[in-house]
């Protein structure tokens, strides 16, 4: 993930405040920092990077481990079906994370888990170009509206639940005929 839920695509660990302007970056990239519940790999090191749309299981399994923390006591079982379900997931597409978590929301949501504290560690994302979505007001609601092109790709709401809906069909053979998080 990118911005201000930006982690290291590969461990999940967090990523410096401070920012370092190699060469001819323009925008400053941050070093991960170790932590005890990312994957830390002794190569990541003094890597640079402001995270990633899609990031590698590992990388999303020691985010959802580090903020899982942060919001709940730690629950084996919850990670244990994480990582089961991430592996899932991550081999039956290469949708950007955003997509990916929901996905994983809703599995975990459907083995009894509560995971509303998810939707506040992603921000939702078009699956026409993968901009940020901002919302305007609808009847009765609100709906999700592409950033970068909201006049060509509209309203997103139906589209968003339409991918992780065949994300989630992809990787566990099982049709999603209603949400129970999105």
């Amino acid at each position: 993930m990118i911005q201000q839920h930006a982690f290291d695509p590969q461990s999940g660990a967090p990523l410096s405040r401070d920012r370092h302007y190699p060469g001819a970056y323009r925008h400053g990239v941050r070093t991960p920092l170790n932590h005890p519940n990312a994957e830390w790999d002794d190569s990541r090191e003094g890597a640079l990077t402001n995270g990633e749309l899609r990031s590698a299981q590992q990388g999303l399994l020691g985010y959802f481990r580090r903020v899982q923390r942060q919001v709940r006591q730690p629950e084996p079982s919850i990670d244990r079906q994480a990582a089961l379900a991430l592996k899932r997931l991550k081999a039956a597409t290469d949708a950007i994370d955003t997509f990916v978590w929901y996905a994983l929301a809703e599995y975990l949501a459907r083995q009894g888990h509560w995971v509303a504290w998810m939707l506040d560690h992603t921000h939702a994302r078009s699956p026409h170009c993968a901009s940020r979505v901002k919302f305007r007001p609808a009847v009765g609601r609100l709906e999700a509206v592409c950033a970068s092109a909201p006049k060509a790709h509209g309203a997103v709401d139906e589209a968003i639940r339409d991918r992780v809906g065949d994300i989630y069909t992809a990787a566990f053979d099982e049709d999603l005929q209603e949400f129970r998080v999105l």
